[in-house]
């Protein structure tokens, strides 16, 4: 099993199967096309299984941080350590970044809830809890980090200089206690 990221561009063919599993796995109120994503200098990586496209990762830069915007993988290959792989090669070529992922805040601690299963994943997969939180889209998210320490400053300057790139994503970082 060789998995590798390739960068795409909107010129790429396999942005097609992409596409599909992208409306496959991102929900609708969340989801962007990946061209409109890579006109806002989003940073598209595919990520290839055996050379076949099988998901991606939505990746923006702020300074030192890199913000995973979207991350997803094709149900016809998910629970077999695929995801796992590509995130640990994503988080090897950015160690010199903080990489900041938000999921949604888990309503209950049931094992099967899918909010709570994809928080594990990240925690399983080299990210902490940084007890901070964002809420948009009517919904909670947890923010999660690469780093031990998370830089919420920084963060902040992030969500203010999106907001300005992705009218509708405004979310402001803030914790409970």
């Amino acid at each position: 099993m060789k998995i590798e990221l390739k960068r795409i561009d909107k010129s790429n063919p396999d942005k097609i199967i992409l596409e599909r599993i992208n409306t496959e796995a991102i929900s609708e109120c969340e989801r962007n096309s990946l061209d409109d994503l890579i006109e806002t200098d989003a940073e598209v990586l595919g990520i290839y299984l055996d050379g076949e496209p099988v998901g991606f990762f939505v990746l923006r830069e702020y300074k030192f941080i890199e913000y995973l915007a979207y991350f997803a993988i094709s149900s016809d290959v998910r629970s077999k350590g695929i995801g796992s792989k590509a995130l640990s090669i994503l988080l090897e070529s950015k160690k010199d970044f903080q990489m900041v992922v938000e999921y949604e805040n888990p309503s209950s601690n049931e094992p099967d809830d899918m909010n709570m299963r994809r928080r594990d994943f990240y925690l399983r997969n080299g990210f902490y809890e940084t007890g901070w939180y964002s809420f948009y889209d009517e919904t909670e998210f947890e923010i999660g980090c690469s780093s031990y320490t998370f830089d919420e400053k920084v963060f902040g300057e992030f969500t203010e200089y999106l907001s300005r790139i992705v009218s509708d994503h405004i979310p402001k970082p803030y914790r409970k206690d």
